[in-house]
């Protein structure tokens, strides 16, 4: 693959983190330690752990290093502590892939987890699933963020590629890796729903604060954009979301679901190089004109969902159910034949 996907990849990756740590700002110290009962429990404890993840991947992609543990959240006392660790991680990670050739991209990567168990992954999986982690939870922060009464920004994949317009005019995905991501996405929101079919009606529709205030509001947000998209794929921008796919049965979000992921797979599938590389041109909901390479257009919709179910996963933990990983590093073992352990 493309070492220069990679580069802008990270290069948004740390775009977003810092958009979120700017958000941050505006909490208060008891705020930014207060238990909300996340994946990890508190904003600092969350936000520790996306710069620990990002550091781990690093000891192990250009260390040969593998630690045995990510550092709690409890060494950084306050949000200038991880804003200045956050900061050495990336600009280490953008140093080092800098250096990246494409023969690295495919060289295969050893490595224990945090439990010492052996594992081998090509580099370019690990580098997706690092980014694709960050992503989701980034997610978590932003409910926990509304949560809190604290203002929250866009993240989204296409608000950088808008902002950074021609700035990595040489990056490109090829079609093998997004169809990947597609099959990962459709894989990794059936895991989901799964999870949600637990819940009672309840609290499948119980506002929680979130940005979408329910688990229903936010599955259905997720379906939603998804529509949004496939139509401007097929040349059309809506100026609305649909309404057709607003309050619906737990039965109803399963079996959308699995239309509309259908969809996607089945567009992503007939897409040769070329037409990847090619100019996507669209209308925002506002009718504002936008233009990226469709593989941009592409990449967000993966990224938006993985971002939002993040968000299900924290509002599943308040609601005392049990989530369900859906890392992408565990769909690349499943597929291997990899038991999850």
């Amino acid at each position: 693959m493309n070492p220069q996907y990679f580069q802008l990849l990270f290069d948004y990756n740390a775009w977003a983190n810092h958009r979120l740590l700017e958000a941050c700002e505006a909490l208060s110290p008891e705020q930014f330690t207060r238990d909300l009962r996340s994946s990890f429990s508190s904003v600092r404890d969350t936000l520790a752990h996306i710069a620990g993840g990002e550091w781990l991947y690093l000891e192990r992609f250009f260390h040969q290093r593998s630690p045995g543990k990510i550092p709690p959240g409890s060494e950084y006392p306050d949000l200038a502590s991880v804003r200045g660790r956050w900061k050495q991680i990336e600009d280490e990670m953008a140093q080092a892939l800098a250096a990246v050739t494409p023969a690295d991209v495919a060289r295969l990567i050893h490595y224990r987890n945090t439990r010492g168990q052996p594992y081998t992954n090509p580099l370019s999986d690990l580098l997706q699933h690092l980014a694709n982690h960050s992503t989701y939870h980034r997610g978590q922060v932003t409910t926990m963020l509304r949560q809190l009464g604290a203002k929250a920004v866009s993240l989204d994949f296409v608000a950088y590629l808008r902002e950074k317009a021609g700035a990595f005019n040489a990056a490109e995905m090829d079609g093998e890796t997004l169809r990947t991501l597609c099959e990962y996405d459709r894989w990794a929101q059936a895991r989901i729903l799964e999870a949600c079919s637990r819940l009672t009606s309840e609290q499948f529709t119980r506002d929680l604060g979130s940005s979408f205030p329910s688990v229903r509001d936010t599955l259905t947000h997720i379906l939603a954009a998804q529509w949004v998209w496939l139509e401007r794929f097929h040349g059309r921008s809506p100026g609305s979301f649909p309404h057709h796919l607003e309050n619906l049965s737990f039965d109803s979000v399963r079996e959308r679901n699995a239309e509309l992921n259908g969809g996607l797979q089945s567009y992503s599938a007939g897409l040769s190089a070329e037409d990847l590389r090619a100019k996507h041109d669209y209308k925002t909901l506002a009718g504002k004109e936008m233009s990226n390479a469709l593989w941009g257009s592409l990449r967000h919709v993966v990224n938006h969902s993985t971002y939002h179910r993040g968000q299900v996963t924290t509002m599943l933990r308040q609601l005392g159910a049990e989530p369900v990983s859906t890392d992408l590093i565990y769909f690349f073992r499943e597929r291997a034949g990899v038991p999850l352990n």
